[in-house]
């Protein structure tokens, strides 16, 4: 029976490999890659019969279809939200031999999505983390245990009660965080949560949305008339309160701060995301309107807006932003909130414009300072502020962090330097889009300041080379970052200089931004 036994299982193992003889690279590596955690047992049979890269790309598109929760719309908000998670335990879960989504953290946040809560502990007495943030349910190396926890009915469904908990260990002191013992069946949990994401089973086709052909040309429309720019402010409040900060009245200092850049869509046009970031002693949340008036060097005013909103949650603190159009060149902003037709906070900037970047331009971002990146999870608009390929990245607007905090910096690349790919002595060329093709960057990070003993600080790393990852849906960009525990550094003032070396193009950047570090 041993014997029979062993010639069945390498009988699989001959057909399997004939199977995958047949794929491409890139189709088997859908296979062996972080999706394989989604497929169901029935499902995961099936892939291992496939044979050809036709009948794989029916296997995909029929995968994603069957978990669309809007079947009836071209967008698949699942399929968004699976790259987002990838993409994000790619950038932070890095393991010593596996891609970040392939390891134990990244399988859990792409099955289950982000905890509800998390505690750290190691060295030090265990920790409870707010975990608003995926930012929060990472580590340093330090800590030798996490445990996530997930709540609600959802977590019910899935682990059978809630809370779950989700342990991790760091046998090795290494920074790899694996499964621990948990008290409940992994496996079984998993398929629960696979099988609750199938929204349509029944489904042996994916759909098609191709518009059906008219059947005679339609003549052009005319081009819908440009929206009027508003260039004034209606609400008397917020007038006075821009009048009183030209005056040099300040009676809102403090209430918030504010964080601007420029950026450009896949498709060329522009934008000024602009944010207000508000410190949890401001004691403000809720529903507000955020209002804002934008004048150039002379004065005269280019754009203002007063749109109802609510602050969301960071962390401790709260922020709100929009994007802009703006027109290029020297410009001074106020930017405010106000609650029940009462101005409550208001901030200034100035803004120097190019007014509109060309897409197809080398060059970064301004650098961002943050304590709150995470996955979104839902697909965002080519203009949402400050989200670069399904990851959201809140500036700290006051640039003050707790020790307790990671401070995360990130860039955005746009068109850097693409290694040509390097085959081996004897290989045909192939086609340049089935050669993965990476950016290659080196970052140097200097960190000066002093702490509030009047002590000089200064840590140096030197030039190291880093991932740059490419941002879902906007071809040629591309980000680079990381977070730095505070735990560290003693409160005071500090200067954080980040110098990204493009070794491909032989070009650099060079990009500062100070900050506070308080208990």
């Amino acid at each position: 029976m041993k014997l029979r036994l062993t010639f069945t299982a390498a009988l699989l193992i001959c057909l399997a490999a004939t199977a995958v003889a047949q794929l491409s690279p890139e189709t088997v590596e859908w296979g062996k890659g972080p999706y394989q955690f989604l497929l169901t047992k029935q499902e995961a049979a099936a892939w291992k019969a496939i044979r050809g890269d036709a009948a794989a790309k029916d296997f995909i598109n029929l995968f994603w279809a069957r978990r669309d929760p809007t079947p009836a719309t071209p967008v698949n908000e699942y399929r968004l939200e699976m790259e987002a998670r990838v993409a994000y335990s790619d950038a932070n879960f890095i393991g010593e031999r596996v891609r970040g989504a392939l390891t134990d953290r990244g399988k859990t946040l792409l099955v289950y999505g982000q905890p509800k809560r998390a505690a750290r502990s190691g060295a030090k007495d265990a920790e409870a983390v707010d975990p608003t943030t995926m930012s929060d349910v990472t580590s340093s190396r330090d800590e030798a245990s996490i445990i996530w926890y997930y709540e609600g009915e959802l977590a019910k469904t899935n682990f059978g009660f809630t809370p779950a908990e989700v342990p991790f260990l760091d046998r090795m002191g290494n920074g790899q965080f694996k499964y621990d013992r948990a008290r409940f069946d992994l496996n079984k949990a998993q398929q629960r949560a696979i099988e609750h994401t199938i929204t349509q089973p029944n489904l042996t086709a994916p759909p098609s949305f191709q518009a059906a052909a008219p059947n005679a040309p339609a003549a052009p429309a005319a081009p819908a008339a440009p929206a009027p720019v508003v260039t004034a402010l209606t609400t008397e409040a917020f007038k006075a309160a821009v009048a009183d900060a030209k005056a040099g009245k300040v009676p809102y200092a403090g209430k918030a701060a504010v964080t601007w850049g420029e950026y450009v869509t896949s498709y060329g046009e522009t934008f000024i995301p602009v944010g207000l970031y508000v410190p949890k002693a401001s004691a403000l949340n809720g529903d507000v309107t955020f209002f804002g008036l934008v004048e150039d060097a002379t004065g005269a005013a280019v754009l203002a807006f007063e749109e109802p909103g609510t602050l969301a949650a960071s962390k401790d603190d709260f922020f709100i932003d929009k994007s802009l159009k703006l027109p290029a060149g020297k410009l001074h902003g106020y930017f405010g909130l106000a609650q029940n037709g009462q101005v409550v906070a208001l901030t200034a900037a100035d803004m120097e414009l190019a007014g509109a970047i060309d897409k197809d331009s080398v060059g970064v971002s301004q650098l961002i300072l943050s304590n709150n990146v995470y996955p979104l999870t839902t697909s965002q608009k080519a203009d949402d502020p400050f989200s670069f390929g399904g990851v959201r990245v809140v500036p700290k607007g006051d640039r003050v962090f707790r020790t307790s905090d990671e401070l995360w910096y990130f860039i955005e690349l746009r068109n850097p330097g693409v290694a040509e790919p390097v085959l081996a002595e004897g290989t045909v060329p192939v086609n340049a889009d089935q050669v993965p093709q990476e950016p290659k960057f080196q970052v140097k990070i200097d960190l000066n300041g002093k702490d509030n003993t009047g002590k000089v600080v200064k840590k140096s790393a030197p030039p190291t080379e880093v991932s740059a990852i490419p941002m879902k849906g906007v071809p040629g960009h591309y980000g680079i970052g990381s977070a730095i525990p505070l735990t560290s550094f003693k409160p005071g003032e500090y200067t954080f200089t980040v110098k990204a070396i493009d070794t491909v193009k032989k070009t650099s950047y060079t990009l500062t931004e100070k900050f506070t570090v308080i208990e």
